[in-house]
């Protein structure tokens, strides 16, 4: 069934969405969040304050929102992307490791917001904000692949929760460095830990891979769909 299509009001809104958040982000890298005002995003993106103030409560929601622009969509198409035949937790772990491959573009950016987490506390709020809402929808996309047809959704999400606590884990460790190889190498590291604190009774038929080699099987999948 083709999905409703969208008005193109609700399309207008969200390019105008789009443009300010993609604004926020390239004046933060130009001049550092701190030094950039509400009308200077303004300004850049050509629409007044009430309109900013119609998609974003701040300047900080807007970056955050211009950080996070299109990532969840791209988790969620490599999620789809995995065979069949692969679990949730190996399939969500390999869908990350996947779409690392852009990481020399996202490079500054990443760091700059790792940064701003760190010493703004209202960054911090937002982005925890975004995770969660990334867990919910990360746990919709996995759950169809757990053995039990009618899985709770609450055991999706302890497991999407995980794995997104890995991938910043395995993100920070890479920054902390400096960051000039691929974060998939840190994030895979990661994600072996958290492997290795799964209980298993007997591995996986059918997991071979890249994250269903780093170890054990998955609780709650069968390995097929």
């Amino acid at each position: 069934m083709d999905a409703p299509k969208r008005s193109l009001r609700d399309r207008k809104k969200e390019r105008t969405f789009e443009q300010v958040a993609r604004t926020a982000v390239r004046l933060a890298m130009e001049h550092g969040l701190a030094a950039v005002r509400v009308e200077d995003i303004c300004e850049r993106a050509e629409i007044g304050r009430s309109t900013f103030f119609r998609y974003f409560d701040s300047k900080e929601s807007c970056f955050v929102a211009g950080v996070h622009q299109g990532h969840l969509e791209t988790v969620l198409a490599a999620i789809e992307a995995r065979p069949a035949d692969e679990g949730p937790l190996t399939a969500l772990c390999n869908a990350f490791l996947a779409i690392q491959e852009d990481w020399r573009r996202q490079r500054d950016v990443l760091i700059l917001d790792a940064r701003l987490r760190a010493e703004v506390p209202a960054v911090r709020a937002h982005a925890s904000a975004k995770h969660l809402d990334w867990e919910t929808s990360i746990a919709a996309a996995i759950a169809p692949r757990f053995a039990t047809p009618d899985v709770d959704l609450f055991q999706a999400r302890v497991m999407a929760g995980s794995v997104l606590c890995a991938v910043r884990l395995g993100t920070e460790k890479w920054l902390a460095g400096e960051a000039n190889y691929s974060p998939a190498v840190e994030i895979a590291a990661a994600f072996t830990v958290l492997r290795s604190y799964v209980a298993v009774e007997a591995p996986e038929a059918g997991e071979t891979g890249e994250a269903g080699e780093a170890g054990g099987g998955e609780p709650g999948s069968s390995g097929h769909r």
